[in-house]
């Protein structure tokens, strides 16, 4: 995916929206909590939605003189569903061009996760 298509609202099934914004910095909210991997010993509870905020940093193709992306980090901060500034959340490239998917990678054994579209 090309660096430029990243900046924007992203919209997933049930609500779910992840703005991701060109200061670096993200919005999620009415993510499934199963889209998210968590690192601490207790985790929000429930099988509810997620809503959070944080900072996107994109990992790029080969050199940093690419503008391809395959994936985006999400550092989260506290506040919403998360106590704590520990947790992290991974955005993979399922599909660029016209119609881009991304999608929220929580299994290395598994390829594909919970999906967003780019809006608008």
């Amino acid at each position: 995916m090309d660096r430029s298509q990243i900046v924007g609202v992203w919209t997933g099934s049930g609500g779910a929206r992840v703005d991701l914004r060109a200061d670096g910095r993200f919005e999620m909210s009415g993510i499934p909590r199963s889209a998210i991997r968590f690192s601490f010993v207790d985790p929000p509870p429930g099988n509810g939605r997620l809503s959070g905020s944080g900072t996107w940093e994109p990992e790029q193709l080969g050199s940093v003189e690419t503008d391809t992306v395959e994936a985006i980090d999400l550092a989260i901060d506290a506040g919403g569903s998360f106590s704590d500034r520990s947790q992290m959340a991974e955005l993979r490239v399922a599909r660029s061009g016209w119609d881009p998917v991304l999608y929220f990678a929580v299994n290395v054994d598994k390829w594909y996760g919970f999906e967003v579209s780019k809006s608008g």
